[in-house]
């Protein structure tokens, strides 16, 4: 595993610990998968490396949630995620609760909410109503929009993989 040392410059209004994704414009997730869990099928709570662009591991994630909803439930099931440092000091943690993902119910789209630090919340990814295309809207910690994502035509979950590659921001204010 190569480890690399993040830089921990003082950047004015960004939660500590995230300092350098301001110097990054990609970043790349892989998910470590087990081996009980890919020979068996047994559903294990989720762990993921991220790197950067030259590989290097900036960040881990791990999911947190209980194996009735993991076993029951699939990629519908509530979770938490807890995005470690390099340290091992949680820097951001993403909440989802159990939602439906059926367009023909509205009332039960998906979301979920992103704290940094932890117990501070920065914003939320809410799914937006559309019969047939996934669309998700990324707010700010008020709730307000500032990015559309929208994915392809028929983009429901017992499809494959679904590839979203339409990102469209939503000038709101200049941080300055």
């Amino acid at each position: 595993m190569d480890m690399y040392a993040v830089p921990n410059p003082e950047i004015p209004e960004c939660p500590p610990g995230l300092e350098y994704l301001t110097q990054v414009d990609q970043l790349l997730i892989k998910q470590k998968v087990e081996l009980v869990e890919a020979l068996v099928g047994f559903e294990s709570n989720n762990k993921y490396e991220v790197r950067n662009s030259l590989g290097q591991n900036v960040f881990y994630a791990v999911e947190e949630n209980d194996c009735l909803s993991r076993q029951c439930c699939g990629p519908m099931r509530s979770f938490n995620i807890h995005v470690l440092d390099n340290f091992g000091q949680e820097v951001i943690t993403v909440t989802r609760p159990l939602k439906c993902m059926a367009c023909c119910f509205p009332c039960c789209l998906q979301e979920l909410e992103v704290q940094s630090p932890p117990g501070n919340t920065v914003g939320y990814v809410k799914q937006q109503w559309h019969p047939f295309s996934p669309k998700f809207i990324v707010a700010n910690e008020h709730s307000e929009p500032v990015l559309k994502i929208n994915g392809p035509f028929c983009g429901w979950s017992c499809l494959p993989d679904v590839d979203f590659e339409q990102l469209f921001w939503i000038i709101t204010t200049h941080i300055g």
